[in-house]
């Protein structure tokens, strides 16, 4: 049988086990016999649960004993503002740091279009109910960075109110789900640059554009000193092909957006100016 969707979740983790507790319980989950070695495992139709003990930051390929088409991590997220959101992003080290998993200057592969369908359907449920929280697309960072098959994060914060609000918890819920099952592409592949961490632009266009962006280089990447290498990986990790680049053309700094411009034009990348 070929590997399906794989959801990883953290005992250590309240917004995590917040969102399998709703999986498990609005998703029709039912314990997997037998269970995955070390851990606790669900299923529900091809759609698989893990429940393990590592925060899904520092999870490496050699703790998921579960074949898996692709993974999307269900995570806590943490700001210093505090302020209440819920996020999507690709992971992965853009540059020599690595404080928070993975490796250094190595980036997942990412299927943009199930960040997409993520980003649609977290904005969607927002919208229609009397939440007051923000839908955001992060850039891209931390790990894990080492898996063979394309990983997102979908996460609940940024403290712990949120993360243990079960509303919010179903809404993440929900959006795993809806990003789990979808088959086939929705947009054109595109890798975003500049702009903040938190993109409102790239969200945007995300949620409601004709493009769907998988990897993201926020501006302070540039300011750390992304490589030229690394800014050609986000390209080559992008699932389906990827050569559009989308910019924010005010987000970035004069002298990097014309060198990235022009290694860009190299490649033969399209360039989307937002």
């Amino acid at each position: 049988m070929d590997p399906g969707p794989l959801i990883i979740a953290s005992t250590g983790d309240p917004a995590s086990q917040n969102i399998a507790t709703n999986l498990i319980e609005n998703h029709n989950f039912l314990p997997e016999t037998p269970a995955a070695v070390g851990h606790a495992s669900y299923v529900s139709g091809d759609v698989r649960l893990l429940v393990q003990g590592k925060e899904c930051i520092y999870v490496e390929p050699t703790d998921v004993n579960i074949p898996a088409r692709f993974v999307i991590f269900a995570s806590k997220h943490r700001s210093s503002s505090g302020r209440p959101a819920l996020t999507v992003h690709a992971t992965g080290n853009l540059t020599k740091e690595s404080e928070y998993g993975g490796r250094r200057e190595e980036i997942s592969i990412v299927e943009a279009y199930r960040v997409k369908q993520a980003l649609a359907i977290l904005a969607g449920e927002v919208e229609d109910s009397s939440l007051k929280i923000e839908v955001a697309m992060e850039a891209t960072h931390h790990g894990p960075t080492s898996f063979s098959v394309p990983v997102c994060f979908v996460e609940v914060g940024s403290g712990p109110g949120e993360w243990s609000d079960r509303a919010l918890g179903l809404i993440a819920a929900n959006a795993i789900m809806g990003a789990a099952k979808t088959t086939s592409g929705g947009g054109i592949n595109a890798v975003g640059f500049g702009g903040p961490h938190y993109s409102p632009k790239h969200t945007r266009l995300n949620i409601n554009g004709d493009y769907a962006i998988g990897h993201l280089v926020a501006k302070y990447a540039f300011d750390r000193g992304v490589s030229e290498d690394m800014v050609r990986e986000t390209f080559h990790k992008t699932v389906g092909g990827c050569s559009t680049a989308v910019i924010d053309w005010k987000g970035i700094k004069g002298e990097d957006r014309r060198n990235l411009v022009e290694r860009l034009q190299k490649w033969d990348v399209e360039v989307v100016r937002i």
